[in-house]
């Protein structure tokens, strides 16, 4: 099997956001998912492999969000996170994500997504600490958690999204810090038979979607 080291990479840029009447504004790109909620979505191109018929396998992952999580939402808490998927998520299943963050996680039981097609996720909660009376807002993690498949993949192309879920009112401001996600692996040439029957299982999912 003929292989080669490689590392890809997303990027989300940073939120800092503010909820006026009926929308959120100053959100550097990011789009309003509802009232609750902002979320952006990447893609990382693997289409020159793809078009040799190279395979992508995961073996670890690197998440990586140095900064401040901030909101004057003092009463809510707010929750975060980034998945990467073989295949697209519609904006219906986005919203249906958002709205059960905390008690179903994409691929896991329960869930709506074929857990194969997650390829990475994390999830983050942030709720605000009053003791902190010098850096008012400040966000604190309380919990988190990781999950995916690291399935291989020969897609031509990654789909990334990041949501944050705050309270959504009137007056808030939202701040978030920049992520980086980095999936290290290896492209390599599988046997015809299973690399046909992977492009097949990535071909009737995406029907499923379209």
């Amino acid at each position: 099997m003929e292989g080669r080291n490689e590392s890809v990479v997303v990027m989300f840029p940073p939120v800092d956001a503010t909820y006026g009447v009926a929308n959120w504004t100053n959100t550097n790109g990011y789009l309003s998912l509802s009232p609750d909620a902002l979320f952006l979505s990447r893609t990382i191109d693997l289409n020159g492999w793809a078009m040799n018929d190279y395979t992508f396998g995961t073996v670890r992952s690197q998440y990586q969000d140095p900064g401040i999580y901030s909101s004057n939402a003092v009463s809510a808490k707010t929750e975060v996170m980034e998945i990467i998927s073989d295949v697209p998520i519609s904006i219906p299943a986005l919203t249906i994500i958002k709205d059960n963050l905390g008690s179903r996680t994409p691929g896991m039981l329960g869930s709506f997504q074929d857990f194969t097609t997650i390829i990475y996720g994390n999830y983050r909660v942030y709720v605000p600490n009053a003791s902190l009376a010098a850096f008012p807002g400040f966000l604190q993690l309380v919990s988190g958690g990781s999950f995916g498949s690291k399935e291989p993949t020969a897609s031509a192309t990654l789909y990334c999204y990041r949501i944050i879920k705050c309270a959504g009112i009137p007056g808030e401001t939202l701040t978030a810090p920049a992520c980086r996600i980095g999936l290290f692996g290896a492209f390599y040439l599988e046997g015809d038979i299973e690399y046909m029957m992977r492009l097949k299982r990535s071909y009737e999912l995406q029907q499923l979607l379209d």
